[in-house]
């Protein structure tokens, strides 16, 4: 068995509005050195600290596509073998418990092809409509614009999707090829104007078109009963808390209750055999 870890680099130690917090960076060198069937890679925005270039290897590409652009840019450059199980990872993580890995690595190998952490908002995605992210750039440009060329045939009908966030998913490599890669809005992040005419930056209408572009690649081709998630919240599982732009709590977390998902969905939840989730 061949485990490749692809982390998402750009908060490094500076996270949370802190610095020298290493605890997710030192977790992957435990386990990178007490596995030889575990390797990891960082797919980086910007140059990565002393410590990363230390222990792993790396490489800096251009900045877009944020974390979706970083995974399929590592998957272009690394050399996979079909079968090897791949955890793609934002490096703005707080890991409460590493046994995550053998959990997932169980319902891979018996026939999930999709793991998230936090339960995601599902969406009915209509190709031909146009992009929330389009308003704000005003170019009117549809979901499927910001489609691959070579992927826009599989972008036909529209789907009641399923979602995984880009922050933390679980699959298999030949599951990845099955799809032809991950779709990711292939512009550098810009600005929008608010209606106070204060500018921002785009980041979650950039990074919410994305993970709906891969949610509809996952649903059509993988199917419902192929997902798992660690957790039926959103952001957190007794595993990890996935950070908003870099920041552990946000202001909308005492709004948030957990999702009301089947038991199948759950990664603790009664799954006996393979033709479960297949």
């Amino acid at each position: 068995m061949k485990i490749q870890f692809i982390i998402c680099g750009w908060w490094y130690d500076e996270f949370d509005g802190r610095k020298g917090i290493t605890d997710f960076i030192d977790g992957l060198i435990e386990l990178q050195k007490d596995n030889e069937f575990i390797d990891v890679f960082w797919s980086c925005h910007k140059e990565p600290t002393k410590l990363v270039k230390d222990n792993f290897k790396y490489k800096v590409f251009e900045n877009v596509g944020l974390e979706w652009g970083a995974y399929n840019k590592a998957f272009n450059h690394l050399d996979l073998d079909d079968d090897t199980i791949v955890f793609c990872i934002q490096d703005d993580m707080v890991i409460k418990d590493w046994s995550f890995v053998n959990a997932c690595v169980k319902h891979i190998s018996m026939g999930a092809k999709i793991i998230g952490n936090g339960f995601n908002y599902p969406m009915l995605f209509q190709p031909q409509e146009e992009a929330r992210l389009s308003y704000w750039l005003k170019t009117k440009d549809k979901l499927i614009d910001y489609v691959r060329e070579e992927n826009k045939h599989m972008f036909d009908v529209n789907v009641e999707a399923l979602s995984i966030r880009g922050s933390f998913l679980c699959t298999r490599y030949d599951h990845i090829k099955q799809i032809n890669g991950f779709e990711y809005v292939n512009k550098e992040l810009t600005h929008g104007i608010k209606e106070d005419g204060t500018k921002f930056l785009l980041i979650d209408p950039f990074g919410n078109t994305s993970l709906y572009l891969n949610a509809y690649k996952f649903t059509k081709y993988f199917g419902y009963k192929s997902f798992r998630w660690l957790s039926n919240e959103y952001r957190r599982s007794p595993y990890m808390i996935e950070c908003g732009r870099g920041n552990i709590d946000l202001p909308q977390d005492s709004e948030m209750k957990p999702f009301n998902v089947g038991g199948n969905f759950l990664i603790d939840g009664p799954v006996e055999y393979e033709e479960d989730i297949k």
